[in-house]
């Protein structure tokens, strides 16, 4: 596997596991607000804005790298992409 095919992987598994962390912050917003804090609901929101956003860059730069091998650039291919772990709490 080249350093190309490695930078698939990693993007494809920065976008996917921002999108598995969004979940949750709008399950902590809609908290938030419920309990009277709608400001702070509103900066986690911005947030996840900006995590959109960055996902949004990270999508651009896998079209110029062309997914050179489309296998391995979906989530889940590819060696040790199937599952992982994490050093940090979700909670």
């Amino acid at each position: 596997m080249n350093d190309i095919q490695k930078s698939i992987i990693r993007l494809r598994h920065w976008i996917d596991h921002n999108l598995e962390h969004m979940k949750g912050y709008d399950e902590v917003a809609k908290l938030l607000e419920k309990n009277s804090f709608v400001a702070v609901a509103d900066m986690i929101r911005q947030g996840t804005r900006l995590i959109e956003e960055a996902n949004s860059q990270f999508e651009k730069a896998l079209e110029s790298l062309g997914e050179e091998d489309q296998t391995l650039s979906k989530p889940g291919a590819g060696p040790g992409c199937a599952s992982h772990s994490h050093r940090h709490s979700h909670d």
